[in-house]
């Protein structure tokens, strides 16, 4: 391939996203959000979620292939396969995980497992569901907070006797339509008043769950 060709092995490339200009302000303005809430509510750090959802091909192919040396823009086959589930994933600040939710495709409750595994995962808390295109949606959103986030916020409090009924808490997430519409907000304002959301902002690169735990964790399904 070197020899005869002027192949070598490269990784195919993506089309890069822009910083704002001024991405560093915005950054200081969520943590200072952050700070605020903890100081005003007296928050502890297992009440501080980060949570983000993250695209899982059925089909895990590589990102790496074969082309000319000195390219810029490289393409590998099986990449545009869209054969996916969502999964979203949950980092306390004090360092535990959140049960997942996987998010299936389908129109019915059919397409969500029931075997054996599936039922393992339930023990553990995982919240196993569906939307007709895997993508998280109000549906998927609420059904999260209400099976996963409530029920880790009231074990919480109860390890750090605490009463649940009082004890404010924040969700950090993205800047995805469905977290930052008016329906969702309204929604978690009338059902969970104590729960605070605290937007990470948009092409910044200041999702921290993407570096501490969805890089390994893509690595680990994909192998």
């Amino acid at each position: 391939m070197r020899r005869h060709m002027g192949w070598t092995w490269r990784r195919s490339t993506t089309v890069a996203s822009k910083l704002p200009a001024d991405w560093e302000s915005q950054g200081h303005d969520m943590a200072y959000r952050i700070v605020a809430l903890v100081k005003t509510y007296d928050i502890p750090e297992e009440l501080v979620i980060n949570s983000d959802q993250i695209a899982l091909h059925i089909r895990p192919s590589t990102d790496q292939t074969y082309d000319d040396k000195g390219v810029k823009d490289v393409k590998s086959l099986g990449k545009d396969d869209k054969r996916q589930i969502t999964c979203t994933v949950s980092l306390i600040a004090s360092g535990d995980l959140l049960p997942f939710q996987l998010i299936f495709q389908g129109k019915t409750t059919v397409v969500v497992p029931k075997d054996s595994r599936a039922v393992a995962a339930r023990a553990k808390g995982w919240h196993l569901t569906m939307s007709s295109n895997h993508w998280s949606n109000q549906q998927t959103m609420r059904e999260f907070v209400d099976q996963v986030i409530v029920l880790w916020h009231g074990k919480q409090c109860e390890e750090l006797g605490r009463a649940s009924s009082s004890q404010h808490y924040i969700w950090n997430i993205d800047c995805w339509k469905v977290h930052i519409s008016e329906e969702f907000k309204g929604w978690l304002k009338e059902n969970h008043p104590l729960l605070h959301l605290v937007f990470v902002p948009a092409n910044c690169k200041l999702q921290v769950i993407d570096v501490v735990l969805q890089r390994p964790f893509k690595h680990r399904f994909r192998t």
